[in-house]
């Protein structure tokens, strides 16, 4: 791997990634009755900037009951997201929503990976919210506009402009 480094993946930067439909389900599990459940969670990043191993930039994602079709849609929960990729591809990203006592921070692994001649990230993270959580691991593939996922995303009746829309990047202060 002596042609990977950190530069490999200057390309990151102001790219965009979204759920694939074969890896929409999540798994569910409320703690207080014991039961599991299957989800749809279809997530957008937009990665705004990279340098050196690390990026940043917005995390936005509709989860929703399976059982409610592919009609489904809900209001995007967006966060703030910063990250590392290793000279490997290893991946960890925080997913942060909020400040001080009632930040909510949520934490994803995984790796670089080739999938048909293009990297995709294949990522895991698990979040907890009133006694569910929900578990999710899935390639994340690069869209652009003019895909069909730009306008039209995989388990929701939405496009990538429309789950980011609002959104507050994370930015370097002055000085």
């Amino acid at each position: 791997m002596s042609d990977i480094n950190r530069t490999t993946w200057d390309f990151l930067a102001d790219t965009y990634w979204y759920v694939t439909y074969l890896d929409l389900p999540a798994l569910g599990f409320s703690a207080s009755d014991n039961l599991l459940s299957w989800k749809v969670d279809q997530t957008v990043w937009h990665i705004s900037g990279y340098k050196n191993g690390y990026f940043w930039g917005v995390s936005s994602a509709i989860i929703t009951d399976a059982d409610q079709g592919s009609s489904a849609s809900g209001s995007p929960q967006q966060r703030s997201m910063v990250g590392t990729v290793t000279a490997n591809g290893q991946v960890q990203i925080s997913f942060i929503r909020g400040s001080g006592l009632r930040e909510s921070i949520v934490t994803g692994f995984g790796h670089m990976s080739k999938l048909d001649q293009q990297w995709v990230f294949q990522m895991q993270m698990a979040t907890s919210g009133g006694g569910d959580q929900t578990l999710h691991w899935a390639n994340m593939l690069e869209t652009k506009p003019g895909d069909p996922s730009w306008d039209s995303l995989p388990g929701v009746n939405c496009s990538v402009q429309s789950m980011l829309e609002g959104a507050s990047y994370p930015q370097f202060g002055e000085g």
